[in-house]
């Protein structure tokens, strides 16, 4: 099982470490938003910003947290 989250996390690792590369050589920049909850005539909104450095990061924190 252990051997299991180790693979799934590096290979999502790797994964976003190319993807950050890509991101940084195209300039290019992704602003998601979405809706999660409306009530009546207002709304919850969540917002995710995906970079090349937000891409880099989250790539280095699941190879940390894939050797622990």
């Amino acid at each position: 099982m252990c051997s299991i989250s180790f693979l799934v996390l590096v290979s999502i690792s790797f994964s976003m470490f190319l993807l950050s590369l890509n991101f940084m050589l195209n300039e290019y920049c992704v602003f998601l938003e979405w809706e999660v909850v409306s009530l009546n005539s207002s709304g919850i909104v969540m917002t995710f910003l995906f970079d090349w450095m937000s891409l880099l990061f989250m790539s280095f924190v699941l190879l940390i947290s894939s050797l622990v």
